[in-house]
């Protein structure tokens, strides 16, 4: 049951991560319409969330976890949205699904969790590969400098993510995983809606399908949800070193798949060389502890 949820995990975070990408490509958003998207996702989210948790209870743990749950995760997913629009949907996805590192190692540290050689060879080779994905050199410095910033915050909020689903997993509030999700996603919500109407103003960029637009949000919505609810389960019933990286790892070898078959994103052989590492390193992170 567990291994059919792992399953799932992956599939629903490249269906996530393209429906990023489906927006931010053919949207070019602004802020504004960055939050407008984040807008219809978290309310179709929260709505998902909020029927899950009707008759539950709600500790603190729950509330406090949720709350910073609810602002890495809203960080994370604007800085994706944007990043896509300038770069490619591997690269980026690459660099969020590599965020588990930081729960990964927090396992053995916090939790007692086993760790062994073959696990911290496994860690290594994902990190190596990053430097295999890295997006072609540009001539404008700026935009150079900018897509570092965005992929080193997509890390950090990426693993601050999992972070809180694994210590909210690991209190005495664990069981209220909906209610987890509905305070996170109507957190979201409602900081979505304050900086969508803040930005109206000042925004220049149109929104030039309204059908899409309504069609991707609605679905990303109701994927996200689904996709924070099996996360928040798994996280509380396996080891990190082995949820983390294998689901990550997962997704990110069926992303890369993705962008180019439905993309037509490039491979170019330095992101062959880093795909084949992240395989190898999830084969190894799966090995048992020696």
């Amino acid at each position: 049951m567990l291994y059919l949820l792992l399953f799932i995990s992956i599939v629903l975070c490249v269906c996530k991560s393209s429906s990023y990408n489906f927006y931010a490509k053919k949207e070019q958003p602004d802020v504004h319409g960055l939050f407008r998207f984040n807008f219809v996702c978290y309310a179709v989210a929260a709505g998902f969330a909020l029927v899950l948790s009707i008759g539950g209870s709600i500790s603190l743990p729950t509330v406090l976890c949720a709350l910073g749950y609810a602002v890495v995760v809203l960080l994370l997913q604007s800085i994706m949205i944007y990043a896509m629009k300038i770069g490619s949907m591997s690269t980026m996805s690459l660099l969020n699904l590599y965020g588990m590192v930081i729960p990964a190692i927090a396992g053995p540290i916090f939790w007692a969790e086993s760790f062994g050689i073959l696990q911290i060879v496994g860690l290594i080779a994902m990190i190596v590969s990053i430097f295999f994905f890295k997006e072609p050199s540009t001539n404008d410095n700026n935009a150079g400098k900018l897509q570092i910033f965005l992929c080193i915050a997509c890390f950090l909020m990426s693993g601050s993510a999992g972070l809180m689903e694994k210590i909210h997993q690991s209190t005495y509030g664990r069981a209220e995983r909906s209610e987890f999700l509905a305070i996170a996603y109507s957190t979201m919500l409602l900081i979505s809606v304050i900086i969508f109407f803040i930005t109206k103003k000042n925004s220049q960029v149109p929104l030039r399908n309204k059908k899409n637009f309504i069609i991707t949000g609605i679905l990303s919505g109701l994927i996200t949800g689904g996709y924070s609810f099996v996360n928040l389960y798994l996280a509380g019933n396996l080891d990190t070193l082995i949820y983390y990286p294998v689901a990550n790892g997962g997704a990110l070898l069926l992303t890369v798949f993705i962008s180019v078959l439905l993309f037509h994103e490039k491979p170019t052989t330095k992101k062959i060389i880093g795909f084949v590492l992240g395989l190898i390193s999830v084969v190894l992170l799966c090995f048992p502890t020696i």
